[in-house]
């Protein structure tokens, strides 16, 4: 079987993971990514990079820096930015060695394509902070200006004295983008919030920040942050921090810290911000030590589909990026049927690339909800458990055994509020399940590795009945 999806971006060959360096930039997105293009295994990092004129084809470009200078040896070019000056397009990136991790700067001069690497490199270096922190976890760089200076966000992680390093994220200023003073730790104990995350034993990797009318956002991937009921599912997980930066002493103020994905395969998100002021975001559809059946096909690396992010009602939202609907084709719909204790099949719903928007209401069901890319054996399934007040994504027979680090790589929860009524929209893509739960409240990513003949749609009630108020199917045509 062809696992490689239709309208999500992967990597031709070879390797990706984080994505890197989201701008848009000349009129196009531009996504950068953590690239080995000899195997699709992980190796000495350069930064591939795609660009997209519409959110759904994306064009992969030459590979942007590739890890030739001395002090990149011999891991390479690890994550970071990319920001405009002066209509010139700079990457700061991390360039890794064993035990050593600095930060270091690139141009281009011909619109993004080619880069030339800063004479000054490296121009972040562990020593700079005194010991504060961990030389060999000081990685992934965000650069954005304020007020008029140059700020870096950095994950590391801060030496204990007989335990392990302590998670965290530093700030520094630069009036030049070469020479950076250290300004503070972004992360510190404070009322409301548990002690773990503040005691991470692991580092808060790809940090990024934006703001939503006018408030502070960050987002970072934190390695071991220990579960928290349906909360941290996957031993790296992502959150996001709702707050405010005190840029003298580097502290951010916490008002939120949330799980962003209660999904399998979500790690790394970046965002930019586009002209008519939407900022986007994009995350790694993958994660660590999964099984990746794509290599049997030579790649390994696939992305989510660009998602809008909005605040509201105390809740970060997320939701396909509005483009996806240009793309749409055949549609199929039903509504106003009533299932009890049993499921349909409608034939005309059925497929692998495919966009599905479900309204279901419950009126005395256990458990409602939909079968997709189903077969014989085969069947993946999200739904609704009213007595748990949860929904539920569960791939435990979704295809190919899937391995991962977690106690259970099958079955992931979300806590939901209401239970008379579930909204789901769901991106089916071949390999690929996304799902925005009530309108991107929450969301699921997922991939999963079915047979060529799992394409049914079953919708379904247990223990009671259910209403589907509406199902509206579409065709993705790229």
């Amino acid at each position: 079987m062809d696992y490689r999806p239709r309208y999500h971006a992967s990597v031709r060959s070879g390797w990706g993971n984080d994505p890197n360096g989201l701008i848009y930039y000349n009129n196009k997105a531009h996504l950068f990514f953590q690239h080995y293009p000899f195997a699709p295994q992980w190796g000495p990092m350069h930064w591939g990079h795609f660009t997209s004129e519409d959110f759904v084809h994306w064009k992969e470009e030459p590979i942007a820096l590739y890890p030739d200078q001395e002090y990149e040896q011999n891991l390479g070019c690890w994550s970071g930015t990319a920001i405009e000056i002066n209509d010139r397009m700079y990457l700061a990136y991390t360039c890794s060695r064993p035990g050593l991790q600095r930060q270091c700067l690139a141009f281009s001069e011909d619109g993004g394509i080619t880069f030339k690497k800063l004479g000054e490199n490296p121009v972040v270096s562990p020593d700079q902070m005194q010991g504060l922190i961990s030389a060999g976890d000081f990685r992934d760089p965000k650069i954005f200006s304020h007020e008029g200076s140059w700020y870096m966000i950095c994950g590391t992680r801060i030496p204990q004295e007989g335990k392990y390093s302590r998670g965290n994220l530093t700030l520094l200023r630069s009036e030049d983008l070469v020479s950076w003073t250290f300004v503070g730790f972004m992360l510190h104990q404070q009322d409301g919030f548990p002690s773990e995350y503040f005691d991470l034993d692991g580092c808060y990797e790809c940090p990024d920040r934006f703001y939503l009318k006018g408030e502070e956002f960050m987002l970072a991937s934190p390695q071991c942050l220990p579960q928290m009921g349906n909360r941290y599912q996957n031993k790296h997980c992502v959150v996001y921090m709702k707050g405010r930066t005190d840029f003298e002493t580097g502290r951010f103020h916490l008002e939120k810290f949330e799980d962003l994905d209660s999904g399998f395969d979500l790690y790394a998100p970046q965002t930019m911000t586009l002209p008519d002021g939407r900022v986007i975001m994009i995350a790694w559809k993958e994660m660590w030590a999964r099984t990746w059946y794509t290599a049997e096909q030579g790649f390994v690396g696939t992305y989510t589909l660009p998602r809008e992010l909005e605040y509201r009602d105390g809740r970060l939202y997320q939701y396909p990026v509005r483009e996806i609907e240009n793309f749409r084709g055949a549609k199929t719909s039903l509504e106003q049927v009533r299932l009890h204790d049993g499921g349909i099949e409608i034939s005309g719903f059925s497929g692998n690339v495919y966009e599905l928007n479900l309204v279901m209401r419950r009126e005395s069901a256990r458990k409602m909800g939909v079968r997709i890319l189903k077969g014989r054996e085969h069947e993946t399934v999200i739904y609704l458990d009213a007595e748990e007040r949860t929904v539920v994504f569960d791939r435990t027979r979704g295809g190919r055994v899937i391995t991962g680090e977690e106690e259970d790589n099958n079955i992931r929860k979300c806590d939901i509020e209401r239970i008379d009524m579930v909204e789901l929209r769901i991106f089916v893509d071949v390999t690929s399940v996304e799902v925005f739960v009530d309108g991107g409240r929450y969301t699921f990513t997922g991939n999963i590795y079915p047979d060529e003949e799992d394409r049914g749609v079953v919708f379904f009630a247990e223990g009671g009945s259910c209403m589907i108020e509406s199902a509206v199917r579409y065709d993705i045509n790229v």
